[in-house]
């Protein structure tokens, strides 16, 4: 949303100049030229020092370094003086400064700025120079002065669901557009959902009825993570974890943008960069509670159904207890560019939605009967079968053996061809062409126990003919001896959880 800002940068012009230009005193003008190929279309540099301050002017190459957040603009003049109150500088410029803009006068090889106004009768930067040295036209960016902390990378757990104790927790597919990212991870009956933001305002969360409060909270370096009255926050870079128990889940997440902390905090954040750059503050951060304090006040003061420019500006006067860096130099430019500095906080943010669910896998073991003809064909093979089956009691269950390997349980198939179907192991199959008839079942040696489990990490374990059931498992080292437990609606076998048993 664009503001007119006008009236209030004329105002900081008019003070500025006439703190500028009406000292009283005998005023001596120094002048020379620009030339044409550093600065097009500048006619020249003005120095006027009070009676009694001896300067000297020269024009000044380009400075060794350009402050952040600044351009260049007009030329520059190597400015010395003694013996009495600092001169002033008019430096003119080929326009004056866009919107978004606030004139300033560059210093100390590129290190420092100065305040400045803008002149337009003379179309000139104006500026009061506080030490001998180079001097040099300039513009200060609000926008960039007020920046928003960058969203962070995409979390690569964002996306991804989780499993523990037969629960799977999903929050969705990540949404680039989205304020904020979801993890999950499950694990002892409890689900960690954490929030990180991928937005550049905070966000007041609103979690399902019964969560508890977050367990952690982290932000970005330098980032504020929020006093007591901001507790339900997500501040930018920032993220927040609950732990939530299963039975609170499926439940859904809701959150809203909450500009008012945002506003304070930009600005307090704003009025620090600003006294870096004019030399009022080191480059520490600002002192501590500022932050905090600027939030309170922003959250006081903001209202949703005025002009944001209007809102910021309240804002930004209510921070005065706060003490935000900069003293009067900082204020007044702050109260000329608002709107600029303010304008990565004040665009529309969307509410937003995540819905965490769960899914749950069968609590008790699937018993599967087998049946011939399905299955992977793995190879075709002549033998015979000459008794039943030594591990299932299944009527249709031999004992074939082919080429001096043997296959037990083997299946007799629907239909007319000698042909028995042995599983190696379930979803696949060795098919086996027998001579001679099958024995008729059923005849002693046989058990009603399955032959193949599956266990809970997929491992899969076939039954061996022995003196006593055993099973030897496909990870080639684990034999399980025994009969399985079928006490509980979950099978298990030497403390292995069986998910299913074919039989």
């Amino acid at each position: 949303m664009t503001t007119n800002d006008r009236p209030a940068r004329l105002a900081l012009t008019a003070a500025v100049v006439a703190l500028l230009l009406g000292a009283s005193g005998v005023l001596v003008r120094h002048h020379f030229s620009v030339p044409p190929a550093a600065a097009p279309g500048v006619a020249g540099i003005d120095v006027v020092a009070p009676a009694g301050t001896r300067v000297s002017v020269r024009p000044a190459p380009e400075p060794a370094v350009t402050p952040p957040l600044t351009r260049r603009i007009g030329g520059g003049a190597d400015v010395g003086f003694d013996g009495g109150p600092p001169p002033r500088v008019r430096i003119p410029v080929p326009a004056a400064p866009p919107a978004g803009f606030a004139p300033v006068v560059v210093t100390d090889n590129g290190l420092r700025l100065l305040p400045a106004a803008y002149d337009g009768a003379t179309r000139s930067l104006v500026a009061q120079v506080a030490r001998p040295g180079g001097v040099w036209g300039g513009l200060l960016d609000l926008a960039a002065l007020g920046r928003a902390p960058e969203p962070g990378p995409r979390p690569d757990c964002a996306g991804r669901t989780s499993s523990a104790g037969g629960v799977t927790v999903d929050a969705g597919k990540p949404d680039p557009q989205a304020p904020v990212w979801v993890c999950v991870t499950a694990g002892n009956g409890r689900a960690s959902v954490t929030l990180t933001s991928n937005a550049r305002v905070p966000y007041r969360l609103l979690p399902a009825p019964g969560w508890p409060e977050p367990g952690t909270r982290t932000a970005a370096p330098g980032q504020l993570l929020g006093g007591p009255r901001q507790r339900d926050l997500l501040w930018p870079g920032g993220g927040v974890t609950y732990d939530v128990p299963f039975g609170l889940l499926p439940s859904t997440i809701r959150g809203q943008a909450d500009p008012g902390p945002a506003l304070g905090t930009a600005l307090a954040a704003a009025a620090h960069r600003a006294a870096v750059l004019f030399g009022l503050a080191g480059d520490t951060g600002p002192a501590p509670g500022v932050l905090t304090c600027a939030a309170d006040a922003g959250a006081a003061r903001y209202t949703p159904d005025k002009p944001p420019a209007q809102v910021a500006a309240d804002v930004w006067t209510a921070l005065e207890p706060c003490h935000p860096d900069g003293g009067a130099v900082v204020r007044a430019l702050l109260a000329a560019g608002i709107g600029p500095v303010t304008s990565g906080v004040t665009g529309p943010a969307p509410a937003f939605e995540v819905p965490v669910t769960t899914s749950r896998a069968p609590r008790f073991t699937q018993t599967v009967e087998y049946r011939p003809r399905t299955g992977t064909v793995t190879a075709r093979v002549n033998g015979t079968c000459a008794t039943v089956s030594a591990v299932s009691g299944r009527h249709d269950a031999y004992r074939c053996t082919a080429g001096g390997t043997t296959y037990d349980p083997c299946f007799a198939g629907p239909g007319p061809q000698p042909q028995v179907w042995c599983p190696a192991p379930a979803a696949k199959a060795v098919v086996l062409t027998h001579s001679g008839p099958l024995p008729s079942p059923p005849q002693t040696g046989g058990t009603a126990a399955p032959f193949l489990l599956v266990l809970a990490d997929g491992v899969q374990c076939a039954a061996v003919a022995a003196p006593e059931i055993q099973y030897a498992c496909s990870d080639g080292r684990t034999v399980l001896h025994g009969e399985p437990d079928t006490s509980g609606p979950m099978w298990t076998i030497e403390a292995r959880t069986i998910t299913k048993a074919y039989a």
